[in-house]
């Protein structure tokens, strides 16, 4: 497989620019030949990064590939076609407000960004009202899937937190700046994308009393159970089924997140359409 080590340097050397810390990049990662565009989001493009924060990068290319991990770098690697499907949500809405593009060789990652569009926020709130079924079992899954739990509820309570900043209208992607707005210092630390600490319950009761706070109660479980749940949905695709999925640690098609047949991450919690 061929690299391009030149982009590579031009995008650190970019993000230096941005003063993003030179220490923080001395693992960036080789990209490889068909990279065609790239930008920075999170706290990083923000500017309201702190230390320990990672740098999210998105990088456009022709074919699709995983994700990649090189110490405080991620790089997450898009399609022309699977970045098109981001128009008109969380994410999208994201890269749209909050994104830099430190490198486009042709224009074409500008282009697909400027055309993410807006976010139906009520629509959003009701998926995630649908998806909180899975926590209404407790007796049957915990403490079994206790980490996988506690994940999809930091997930599902972060995302709703951002649909109601943007219905509010003052949109914000940054927990901190979240938690200051709901003079709610412990949600910064809840919700953080790194935690040095092991799940536990009372994080899990935590996040679903504030999401309770947003989307009302919960509704009962179709099936009793995340196993059940699996099961049942297997030949039905749907954000319950895929989210149960990931609440049991089972990586795979994660179709609430990003999208039916594509994997992604490192977008910080956010529902698609």
């Amino acid at each position: 497989m061929m690299w391009r080590n030149v982009i590579r340097d031009d995008v650190v050397g970019a993000l230096v620019g941005m003063g993003v810390s030179p220490s923080v990049l001395k693992d960036f990662p080789d990209l490889p030949a068909d990279v065609e565009g790239m930008l920075v989001y999170g706290s990083q493009a923000r500017g309201d990064a702190v230390p320990g924060s990672d740098v999210d990068l998105l990088a456009l290319v022709a074919v699709p590939r995983p994700s990649t991990h090189s110490g405080d770098v991620n790089v997450s690697y898009y399609t022309s076609e699977q970045l098109s499907t981001g128009v008109g949500t969380l994410f999208g809405f994201h890269l749209k407000r909050d994104g830099k593009v430190i490198w486009d060789d042709h224009g074409h990652l500008s282009r697909e960004v400027a055309d993410m569009g807006e976010v139906d926020t009520d629509r959003l709130l009701a998926r995630a009202l649908t998806m909180s079924q899975l926590f209404t079992t407790p007796e049957r899954d915990l403490p079994k899937y206790l980490p996988g739990l506690v994940r999809q509820a930091r997930y599902l309570l972060r995302s709703c937190l951002y649909a109601q900043a943007i219905a509010a209208g003052g949109p914000s992607f940054s927990v901190r700046e979240l938690a200051v707005r709901h003079s709610d210092p412990q949600l910064s630390d809840l919700l953080a994308s790194r935690q040095s600490d092991e799940p536990t319950v009372t994080d899990y009761e935590v996040c679903l009393s504030r999401l309770r706070g947003i989307i009302g109660e919960f509704p009962p479980s179709e099936h009793g159970s995340l196993e059940a749940t699996i099961v049942n949905e297997w030949r039905h695709p749907s954000d319950v089924l895929s989210m149960a999925f990931m609440a049991l640690g089972i990586t795979g098609e994660y179709s609430l997140h990003w999208g039916p047949s594509v994997v992604w991450s490192g977008a910080g919690g956010l529902i698609r359409r």
